[in-house]
């Protein structure tokens, strides 16, 4: 190949990577701290681990206990489609927020808006 191709290349992908990941972890920590601001005000928050952008809320019936909440994942995850937030279920009871690398703190906020009024929603059933 043309070499100034190849570092033209080379060095875009340093600077995009880099920014990227970056942003993964800035905003992963965003993100973390903001469930667990969630789980301090719903009950059904077991526990929020996860690495980076990748992120895993478990949902319980009882914190104690910690049974899996197993039917309310389903509704939350409905509910969260139908308002436009796509996260997946993990396992039996957990909740996985995978959002791009370049996401901003803006959308973050209106994802957990969306996933705060599914926790509501349940909880007034």
């Amino acid at each position: 190949g043309n070499p100034v191709s190849l570092a033209a290349a080379s060095a875009t992908l340093d600077r995009l990577l880099n920014g990227l990941m970056d942003n993964a972890a800035k905003m992963g920590s965003y993100l973390i701290d903001r469930l667990n601001e969630l789980k301090d005000k719903y009950d059904i928050i077991g526990d929020v681990r996860g690495k980076g952008l990748m992120i895993g809320v478990e949902l319980v019936k009882d914190r104690d206990s910690k049974e899996p909440a197993k039917e309310e994942l389903g509704k939350i995850l409905e509910y969260s489609f139908k308002h436009g937030l796509l996260v997946i279920g993990a396992g039996i009871s957990t909740v996985r927020f995978s959002p791009p690398l370049n996401i901003t703190m803006e959308v973050i906020d209106e994802a957990l808006d969306i996933f705060e009024d599914a926790l509501k929603n349940i909880s007034e059933e």
